[in-house]
């Protein structure tokens, strides 16, 4: 994934976390690339854990913030995003305990549903966020 200025939402820190997020899925994708992924996923998968709980919040902030109209629709796009991602989170405790040797496939679907639900997520939901808070 390549972050380019088209991505952005038009608010800085927005922006900034965004950009760290596309700098750790594409340590994913490399690890992925070099077959060394079952080193990586955990690091990504925490990074990832940790990322929704600040990121989520400060977008959400914001929208409380300055009464965005569409905080339900925002919110609830964050809500399945972390449904999908605990689903893919119960799968890593069976790889560290070598019960599942399918961790290359895992950090696969790991980055497929990361990734996809991203870029979607930023050009279509983030943008009109962005949009909002720079008219006020």
């Amino acid at each position: 994934m390549e972050w380019t200025e088209d991505l952005s939402v038009g608010i800085r820190t927005i922006d900034e976390q965004h950009k760290e997020l596309f700098l750790k899925i594409n340590d994913l994708v490399a690890a992925i690339k070099q077959k060394t992924c079952k080193y990586k996923i955990g690091d990504v998968v925490k990074f990832l854990e940790d990322y929704i709980i600040f990121h989520f919040g400060e977008e959400e902030k914001y929208m409380q913030e300055h009464n965005y109209p569409g905080y339900l629709k925002h919110r609830e796009q964050h809500r399945k995003f972390i449904e999908n991602f605990n689903r893919l989170k119960q799968e890593l405790p069976k790889l560290e305990g070598g019960k599942n040797p399918g961790s290359y496939d895992l950090s696969v679907e790991t980055n497929q549903v990361v990734v996809d639900w991203i870029l979607d997520h930023i050009v279509r939901i983030d943008r009109d966020l962005g949009k909002f808070l720079q008219r006020l």
